[in-house]
C-alpha cells in the first residue's frame, strides 16, 4: 500500500514547531503567528501571493519538501512561481548607480557598481528564488598586436543551488559558450534548454538549464557580457530579456572607456572545459604572491590590479595552449 504524500499544511506544521522560526516567518510574511497556525491546521487557506512569499522566505533546506506538497493541492504553483517579475526597475536604483559612478574613486568604482547591479538583477530576475546565477563576463585584454581570444568571469551573484557570491568561481569562456556567442554577434542571445543540442555553442553549468547573455556595449564597442543562468527551462521570456538588457546597460557604467573593444579586435578561441580549467586556475593566488615577491626583489612598483592581471594573462595563455594541435598528440594534455 502506497503511503500518500504529506499535505502541505502538515509540512508547514513541522516547519513552525520552533517558536523562533514561527516568529521569523510571520514577520517576513507580514501575518500573525495565529494566521500561520491556522494555515498549518487547515482552518484557513492563504492567498496565492502569501503562498509564493512563503516559499521565498522558508529556509532553503525545507523549500523542496514544502513545494512538492503544495503541488498536490495547487497544481499550477510552478507556473505561479515562474510568472514574469516586474519589468519596472525603481528610479531610486538608477539614482544610486549614477551616484556611485560620479562620486566613487576609480579603484573602487568597478566593484561597487557591479556588486549593486548584480544584486538588483538577481532580485528582479529570480524573485521566487527558483535558482539563478547572474555573472559579469569581461573581455580579456589582448597582448600588444594581438586580438581578444577569451572572456573571463569577473563577478557574480546567485541563489541556491549556486553560491550567493560567485566572485571566486572563475572560468575563462570562448567560442564554446553562450557568452562568447553573444560577444561575437554583439546582441542578446538566449537558450531555453541547454540540455538539447543546438546550432550555436553553449557549455552547460552543473545547475544551468536555460540561459541568456547580453553584450556590455559602449559606442559600438564591447567590454564583455552579462550572463543569466536559470534552473528552469524556458525561463527567459521577452520581459526578462528586456530586464537583462537594461541591467547590461547599467553595468557598463562600471567600466572605463578603454575596457571596450571594437569588434575587429575580438576573435575568440575555444577554451577548455570547466573540469580542465579548475585545477589550472586553482593556483591563481600562489602566482600572484610569487609575482609580488619578484617585484619586491627587483624593486618594481606594481598595483595589486596590475599583478593580478598579469597572473590571469599567464593562465589564459596556458589554457589557450591546451587547445593547440600539439595538445591532441599522444602523450600531451
Amino acid at each position: 500500500m502506497v503511503t500518500p504524500p504529506p499535505s502541505w499544511s502538515s509540512v508547514l506544521q513541522g516547519i513552525i514547531k520552533s517558536a523562533g522560526e514561527r516568529q521569523r516567518l510571520s514577520s517576513a510574511l507580514g501575518v500573525t503567528s495565529m494566521t500561520l497556525s491556522r494555515w498549518a491546521s487547515g482552518e484557513s487557506k492563504p492567498q496565492k501571493q502569501h503562498l509564493i512569499h512563503l516559499l521565498q522566505v522558508v529556509n532553503a533546506n525545507q523549500r523542496p519538501e514544502l513545494l512538492e506538497a503544495l503541488e498536490h493541492q495547487y497544481p499550477d504553483i510552478q507556473s505561479w512561481l515562474t510568472e514574469d517579475s516586474s519589468e519596472h526597475i525603481p528610479s531610486e536604483f538608477f539614482a544610486q548607480v549614477l551616484n556611485i559612478r560620479t562620486t566613487t574613486t576609480e579603484s573602487l568604482r568597478f566593484w561597487r557598481i557591479s556588486e549593486l547591479v548584480l544584486k538588483q538583477a538577481l532580485a528582479q530576475l529570480d524573485p521566487n528564488k527558483l535558482g539563478m546565477a547572474v555573472k559579469l563576463v569581461q573581455c580579456m585584454p589582448p597582448s600588444p598586436g594581438d586580438k581578444i581570444r577569451s572572456l573571463r568571469e569577473r563577478a557574480g551573484k546567485g541563489t541556491l543551488p549556486w553560491m550567493a557570491d560567485l566572485e571566486h568561481d572563475v572560468l575563462f569562456l570562448g567560442l564554446e559558450s553562450l557568452s562568447g556567442y553573444a560577444v561575437e554577434v554583439r546582441h542578446i542571445v538566449s537558450d531555453d534548454d541547454l540540455r538539447q543540442s543546438k546550432t550555436f555553442p553553449a557549455i552547460q553549468d552543473s545547475f544551468e538549464v536555460s540561459a541568456a547573455a547580453h553584450p556590455i556595449r559602449f559606442e559600438g564597442c564591447i567590454a564583455g557580457c552579462l550572463l543569466a543562468s536559470s534552473t528552469q527551462p524556458g525561463y527567459f521570456s521577452q520581459q526578462r530579456l528586456n530586464l537583462l538588457s537594461t541591467f547590461s546597460d547599467l553595468i557598463s557604467l562600471a567600466f572605463e572607456k578603454e575596457d571596450f573593444y571594437p569588434s575587429h579586435l575580438i576573435e575568440l578561441r575555444v577554451m577548455p572545459k570547466p573540469e580542465v580549467q579548475r585545477p589550472i586556475l586553482a593556483n591563481f593566488r600562489q602566482r600572484v604572491t610569487h609575482k609580488f615577491q619578484q617585484a619586491m626583489q627587483h624593486q618594481q612598483h606594481f598595483s595589486n590590479a596590475e599583478i593580478e592581471l598579469e597572473a590571469w594573462k599567464e593562465l589564459e595563455a596556458e589554457l589557450l595552449a591546451y587547445h593547440t594541435p600539439q595538445s591532441d598528440t599522444p602523450g600531451s594534455q
